[in-house]
């Protein structure tokens, strides 16, 4: 996979993450079987959306300790919170974007940012 494609690549600032890692699956896997979207960025809805498209989809996807490539990352600022924010774990790094900026960063610096760190992957 072609990092600094994806790092070049701006996404809508309404949701940069999710459509980050669908484009990634899609491109790069092959098929996209997460599509859903929320029509705002709050805390609230994103994380519904991650609880519908990966912890209880249809699709096939379970949580696993050690990611491999193209796992999906879930991440949350707090446990209260929950997760929010999500990305692909490529090369030993999370490739993830933010409104205004795409990055692909070692797990200790997301650890350092976001509290709570899920991975998930195809069954």
């Amino acid at each position: 996979m072609n990092i600094a494609y994806y790092l070049e690549k701006q996404y809508d600032p309404v949701q940069p993450c999710w459509e980050l890692v669908s484009d990634v699956l899609e491109s790069e896997v092959g098929k996209v079987e997460v599509g859903y979207r929320t029509l705002n960025r709050s805390v609230r809805e994103m994380a519904k959306t991650f609880r519908l498209a990966i912890h209880k989809s249809p699709h096939g996807y379970e949580q696993v300790e050690n990611p491999e490539d193209f796992t999906i990352v879930l991440m949350g600022r707090t446990k209260l919170l929950g997760v929010h924010h999500c990305g692909i774990w490529y090369a030993g790094k999370v490739l993830h974007a933010m409104p205004n900026l795409t990055a692909h960063e070692d797990l200790s610096v997301v650890m350092s940012r976001y509290d709570l760190v899920e991975f998930w992957a195809k069954k």
